[in-house]
């Protein structure tokens, strides 16, 4: 049985008891999703400071249905039925008639948890949650959706870090306004204007008889003055019209223009300031606080792992039995095994291996113990067993000999660490000093080159600032112009029409014709950025009725500002229109392609794409490697306008990044733990080995921070040991200074830029070999040039590389754990972090994959 239900806010004004003047129906409709059991499910909002209604339209097998509300007393009580502008009905529950503020009242506008509406026998479950959400923070994000949208739609992105060459991009548009500005001016100092016929008041000698003054005369014939015909000249003709029309659209243009621009100027003003801060501050510090918070969770989180290990035992010894104590140093898992790990123990002989003819030594324990021991591994490298055992020698597939021991009972484990007495000395030494630790030889270096970074971006930005600065006061003045010119218009009669006219002034008169030739090249600036008058029109029409569609579209925005702002990525042809299309229209499909033809990259960002099993996040980012060959080097492709075709994959589609939208201002406590399960478990977003991240603009919504880093108590990137950054959330809002959320999402996006980077590869260049890289700077999106890239060996003889960038001066150390083959660390310096540190020394990273620490940690370790 197929059902069609539809579920939209509305935006009602009453004119009386069940009857509605106005009918307002949100262009996004509320997610209805159906269970196995037939029942159906949507989540709605309590909004603070804004009651839109929960509207239900019913149609097919349900349109002659009448909905019953059930309340949480339990009563069901009819829904009320109204009539919008276009003939749909709706029904919505209410609760009574206010008659002082003369509107309906609804229990949904003030109660938050479980309610149903019954539809005959099917049953429509909702969730509805409360917000603490004004109308003044939805106006913030309508007005940073529009003025990024419009700077994005008209070639303004693009500005880097480094050379800051995106605000003179399209300065062509202003020049085209002000061509325009100046015909139109000179057509208004005297424009064309036709005689037409009126009735006067004339005196008998000079008057001009019509019927009109027949009949005058007739009724007074000794009247001193009559009616008659006379000549009046107007410029309200069709060709004044049109060209009012001009310049309506043209000021209107140059208005969105100039606002994006003041934005922006705000926003690069900022960008500087804040990197001049942090400049300033890097120079200076000479102590850093520790978060007492995180130092106690992560020094409960190692006892709780030795208790595992101390704690294990699946036998106690009888009287007099024999048993002995081994003691070793666990390697990793041996064949993928669960209960099996490679050993090494202090006292064994190289003679007594040769003599056996093994190569390596493999220790088997339950595989509980053998968990445990793993997870502590990165701190505590040395146990010892009491229990039964067994030794035995046997040979792999190949014919290689190990050491096999097998425990039959294991009677105690016993780790050996000093990580917590150090924890335990450290903390009493942190209380004593205020919580303040200073900063070692190796954190003040660090310090020192991030703070030439800073300057070096501080200096763009505000260049960057400068010139988005004039191109704003350009634009003003161009339509502070256009108003004057539109206004004078109207003083002096001349309407306004889209319609071209049919006479031939425009073709003959030399004003008119360089105002239609300027208007036209305006237009066609503005089309060919997808900006036209209709996609104007559908950007102002966006409005605030529908809160979370409104994030959505704002969090795809920041996505492709990131993208194309950050990271020098280009869109293909003709993105503009389908992506006002997808944000101002109805929800639907689609998939922005981006590319770096420099390195050979390409990034595909789909919104709301169906995975296999029929659902649709919405969005999902992926970056892929590939090669140009000479065919695709075609006019438009070296425009980077032509069509996008990869010759040939270097390897299949990576995984990539589900980013779900939710929009919350609180979380009740747990929920969002919740809800990121429920992505995974229940919708199953990871099916095709993405990884699933919630972004939400809900600030400090982390119950336990597991970072000392700026983002520990908003964001969780997924950087606690077994999980490696495959799931987390994301706090994403509007704001400025150093703490901006936008800071958060561009480390998501690094995260999985890094995970996509190949290693660096060496190649033999006039003789001399090198290491180059296809991949680029994650600070200023610049390429990695030759002499960037240096290879050093760890301790345990891994490859490591240090990614230095020529242009900000970013460093990156791209390195493998020491303790897994899985792990690969990038450190990234303090801003872009995503791993995560050490409380009391936050440029210490763990690997997300065994939990080792980067450096030598306060426990006494040594990486690499």
């Amino acid at each position: 049985m197929v059902i069609s239900l539809q579920a939209h806010y509305l935006d009602i004004e009453w004119q009386e008891p069940g009857r509605a003047r106005s009918v307002t129906v949100a262009p996004e409709p509320i997610e209805v999703e159906q269970h196995p059991d037939g029942s159906w499910f949507a989540e709605t909002q309590v909004f603070n400071g804004l009651c839109p209604w929960v509207g239900l339209h019913l149609e097919g097998d349900l349109s002659h249905a009448h909905p019953t509300f059930e309340g949480g007393d339990g009563r069901q009580k009819p829904m009320l039925q109204i009539l919008d502008g276009q003939a749909r009905h709706w029904w919505v529950q209410e609760h009574g008639w206010d008659a002082t503020g003369k509107r309906h009242l609804s229990e949904l506008h003030r109660s938050i948890g479980q309610f149903t509406i019954w539809l005959g026998e099917q049953r429509l479950q909702l969730n509805n949650v409360v917000d603490e959400l004004d109308r003044t923070l939805v106006e913030d994000y309508l007005n940073d959706f529009k003025q990024d949208l419009i700077w994005l739609v008209m070639g303004f992105g693009g500005a880097t870090a480094t050379t800051g060459s995106g605000a003179t991009v399209n300065k062509g548009i202003v020049e085209a306004l002000e061509a325009f500005a100046t015909a139109s001016h000179r057509v208004l100092a005297h424009p064309a204007q036709h005689v037409r016929e009126v009735l006067i008041d004339s005196r008998p000698a000079r008057l001009r008889p019509n019927v009109a003054t027949f009949r005058e005369y007739l009724r007074n014939p000794s009247a001193q003055r009559l009616t008659g015909r006379g000549a009046k000249e107007t410029p309200n003709i069709a060709d004044n019209r049109y060209l009012r029309h001009m310049v309506q659209v043209c000021e209107k243009l140059a208005s969105h223009v100039a606002k994006a621009a003041e934005f922006h100027t705000s926003v690069f003003a900022d960008r500087a300031s804040v990197e001049a801060q942090r400049s300033t501050e890097y120079e200076t510090t000479t102590h850093r606080r520790v978060e007492p918070e995180v130092f106690d969770r992560q020094m409960k989180d190692l006892e709780k792992k030795l208790e595992r290990v101390s704690e294990f035992k699946t036998d106690i010894p009888e009287d007099g039995e024999a048993f002995r104590t081994f003691e070793f140093r666990p390697g990793e898992l041996y064949a993928s095994r669960e209960d099996q790990m490679f050993y090494y123990s202090t006292d064994r002989r190289q003679a007594s291996d040769a003599a056996l003819d093994v190569s390596f030594s493999v220790v088997e324990v339950p595989p509980q113990l053998a968990e445990a021991i793993q997870a502590s591994r990165s701190f505590c490298d040395y146990y010892a067993i009491e229990g039964i055992a067994c030794a035995t020698r046997r040979t792999t597939k190949t014919g290689k000999g190990y050491r096999e021991v097998v425990f039959s009972k294991i009677y105690s484990v016993t780790p050996f660490t000093s990580a917590i007495a150090n924890k335990s000395a450290r903390r009493q030494q942190l209380e004593l000093n205020d919580w303040l630790y200073p900063l070692t030889s190796t954190e003040r270096k660090e310090l020192q080159r991030e703070a030439i970074t800073a300057r070096k971006r501080e200096r763009v930005y505000r260049d960057q600032k400068q010139k988005v600065e004039q191109l704003a006061k350009l634009l003003k003045q161009c339509q502070a112009e256009l108003r004057a010119q539109n206004l004078a218009w109207q003083k002096i009669g001349v309407a306004s029409s889209p319609q071209v006219p049919m006479g031939v002034r425009f073709s003959q008169s030399p004003n008119y014709t360089a105002c239609q030739v300027s208007y036209a090249n305006v237009t066609a600036l503005a089309k060919n950025h997808g900006l036209g008058l209709d996609e104007m029109e559908a950007i102002e029409r966006i409005g605030v009725l529908h809160a979370s569609a409104l994030y959505e579209r704002w969090c795809l925005v920041k996505i492709i500002s990131i993208l194309v702002e950050d990271y020098e990525f280009k869109l293909e042809m003709g993105w503009q229109e389908s992506l006002i299309r997808a944000v101002t229209g109805k929800p639907q499909s689609l998939t922005l392609r981006f590319r770096r033809d420099d390195l050979g990259w390409c990034a595909f960002l789909e919104v709301q794409p169906e995975l296999p099993n029929g659902r649709r996040p919405d969005f999902r980012l992926r970056f892929m490697q590939y090669e140009l060959g000479p065919e695709n080097y075609t006019a438009q492709t070296q425009d980077r306008g032509g069509p996008f075709e990869p010759v040939r994959h270097h390897h299949t589609m990576p995984d990539g990044l589900v980013m779900d939208a939710k929009f919350r201002t609180k979380w009740r406590r747990g929920e969002l733990g919740r809800t990121l399960t429920s992505l995974i478990q229940e919708k199953g977003y990871d099916q095709e080995g993405d990884r699933v991240f919630i972004l939400h603009p809900a600030p400090r919504s982390m119950l336990q921070p597991s970072s000392p880093l700026i983002w520990g108590k908003d964001c969780d990137y997924g950087q606690e040991v077994g999980i490696a950054h495959h799931k987390g959330v994301i706090y994403l809002a509007p704001g400025t200074g150093e703490r901006s959320p936008e800071h958060n999402l561009r480390r998501l996006i690094v995260l999985v830029l890094q995970a996509s980077f190949p290693a660096p590869y060496r190649v033999e260049h006039e003789g001399v070999g090198r290491w180059e890289e296809h991949g680029f700077c994650i600070s200023c999106g610049q390429a990695h040039q030759p002499g960037d890239i240096k290879l050093q060996r760890t301790r345990r003889n891994r490859e490591s590389w240090t990614l230095g960038c020529s242009g900000c001066g970013m460093y990156v150390k791209r390195t493998h754990c020491y303790a897994c083959d899985d792990g690969i660390l990038f450190k990234n310096g303090l801003q872009l972090t995503y791993h995560r540190t050490v409380a009391d020394q936050v440029t210490n990273i763990a690997c997300p994959c065994c939990g080792s620490y980067f450096d030598a940690d306060v426990h006494g370790n040594e990486a690499g």
